[in-house]
C-alpha cells in the first residue's frame, strides 16, 4: 500500500471516530423523539455528548433502546461494508470495532432490566460482550 493510500486510510479512520459519536447520539435522539419523550441533544464544542429526555413509558423505552442499537449498528455496518470493499485496513478495523461496541452497548441500554450489581460486574459483562462481538464480526466478515 502506498504512503498516500495509508494517509487517506488514516484520515478516513479519524473522521469515522468523530462520526461514530454522531451516529450513536443522533440515533438515540431520533428513537427517543419517536416515542414522545421530548428528547434534546447536548453538546461540548462540536461533539454531541448525550441525549436527555423526559422519562417516557418504560414499556416503550424497553423497545426503543434496542431499536436505537439496531439503527446505529445498521448505519455502521453499511459504512463497514463500503469501506471494506475499498481495501482500507485501518478504517475497516475501526468500523468493525465501532460496530461491535454499538452491538455490545445493547447491554448498557438494557441495564435497567438487568438489576443492580457492582459497576465492575457490569463493565466485565460489557467488555466480554464487546470482545465476543468483535471476534464474531472478524470471523464472519473475514477481516
Amino acid at each position: 500500500m502506498s504512503a498516500s493510500r495509508k494517509a487517506v486510510d488514516v484520515c478516513i479512520a479519524a473522521a469515522m471516530v468523530y462520526f461514530a459519536v454522531w451516529i450513536y447520539e443522533i440515533s438515540n435522539l431520533i428513537v427517543l423523539s419517536a416515542i414522545g419523550s421530548q428528547a434534546s441533544i447536548s453538546f461540548v464544542g462540536i461533539l454531541p455528548v448525550g441525549v436527555s429526555a423526559v422519562n417516557p413509558d418504560s414499556q416503550l423505552l424497553a423497545i426503543a433502546k434496542p431499536v436505537q442499537v439496531l439503527v446505529c449498528g445498521a448505519i455502521m455496518f453499511g459504512l463497514l461494508y463500503s469501506i471494506r470493499s475499498k481495501t482500507l485496513p485501518i478504517s475497516t478495523m475501526l468500523a468493525s470495532a465501532t460496530l461491535s461496541i454499538y452491538l455490545a452497548s445493547s447491554y448498557w441500554e438494557m441495564l435497567s432490566l438487568v438489576g443492580s450489581s457492582s459497576y465492575l460486574i457490569h463493565l466485565s459483562g460489557f467488555t466480554a460482550l464487546a470482545l465476543a462481538t468483535q471476534v464474531g464480526l472478524s470471523r464472519a466478515l473475514k477481516i
